[in-house]
């Protein structure tokens, strides 16, 4: 078994409890792009629960997120933070994420300068059926100057993320 899933396999088994509570579960493909040249940049894969709305504030709702990110490099990101939706006309919406968590680089010129590293997302998107949509995201993993390494480069991605209401 390859790193990248091993770990996340290892992470969802300690989520079957916000599993079985999910409201949302999205999976999405996507490429990274690390902001140092010597990095590997790679195809990504995400997972994500989302609970249901919990709070309805600056016109959005907002839930409680979990998502395991894995790089086809090895690379790996487990975090969870609030999630947002602001529901648009004609079916569409914009999404927003800010999820603090760890961060395993599979190698020393994927390191982002910590283990703790903050995935922020803003996507847009459309309902296309009765509780499935698509949506088009970008995602920043940055250690926010936190590092005591003073190391930052930070990865960016792009990703096409299918969500599935239950």
């Amino acid at each position: 078994m390859t790193r990248p899933l091993a770990a996340a396999l290892a992470a969802l088994l300690v989520l079957p409890p916000a599993a079985a509570q999910a409201a949302d579960v999205v999976i999405g493909l996507g490429y990274s792009d690390f902001n140092d040249a010597r990095a590997d940049d790679s195809a990504i894969l995400e997972l994500e629960l989302h609970s249901d709305p919990i709070w309805h504030f600056a016109g959005a709702d907002w839930s409680i997120a979990g998502a395991v990110v894995a790089h086809a490099r090895g690379d790996v990101f487990v975090g969870a933070g609030p999630a947002a939706i602001w529901q648009m006309r004609n079916r569409w919406f914009v999404e927003a994420s800010v999820m603090p968590g760890h961060f395993d680089a599979a190698s020393g010129a994927n390191s982002l300068g910590s283990d703790f590293e903050i995935r922020s997302l803003l996507g847009i998107g459309r309902a296309i059926g009765e509780g499935t949509s698509l949506s088009l995201a970008i995602t920043h993993k940055s250690n926010a100057g936190s590092s005591s390494s003073g190391r930052n480069p930070g990865v960016n991605a792009l990703s096409l993320r299918l969500r599935r209401s239950f």
